[in-house]
């Protein structure tokens, strides 16, 4: 039985969400990767299970919305929404998170480094005046 224009409309319109949802998972596990670089075998394993994942959702969309079949407007649409987004919106969601790491990690260097020469000066300071109270009771 083939499908209507309007189910094939609709079949395109949720292909493009799927692959905007697929997009979406792998910058979640890009965003991962930019904060902590994985090993060799974490990348493996981490796209390993992307892939397994992205053909289980377009196995699952194809067997409830296109009677099983693959269908070239579905893969089409499942495409577009990939490229589009992870050339505008994924690209700027790394960069900015890269961007974010980069702040975050200056910002808490000069923290510490302050909260350092703080607590070294206090120090010294405590140590000065233990050490005057001590030689002037041994006189």
């Amino acid at each position: 039985m083939e499908l209507t224009t309007q189910q094939q409309t609709i079949a395109f319109l949720w292909a493009f969400l799927l692959g905007a949802i697929i997009e979406i998972l792998y910058t979640l596990i890009c965003a991962v990767r930019v904060v902590s670089p994985p090993t060799r075998l974490q990348l493996f394993i981490g796209d390993v299970l992307f892939m397994l994942i992205a053909a289980m959702l377009n196995t699952l969309y194809a067997i409830s919305q296109t009677e099983g079949k693959v269908r070239l407007y579905v893969i089409a649409a499942e495409i577009i929404a990939y490229v589009i987004l992870y050339f505008s919106i994924g690209r700027f969601m790394i960069k900015g998170l890269s961007a974010a790491i980069s702040f975050t990690s200056g910002v808490s260097h000069n923290f510490f480094v302050f909260i350092r020469v703080k607590s070294m000066k206090i120090i010294s300071f405590l140590k000065k005046k233990c050490h005057k109270k001590n030689n002037s009771e041994k006189i």
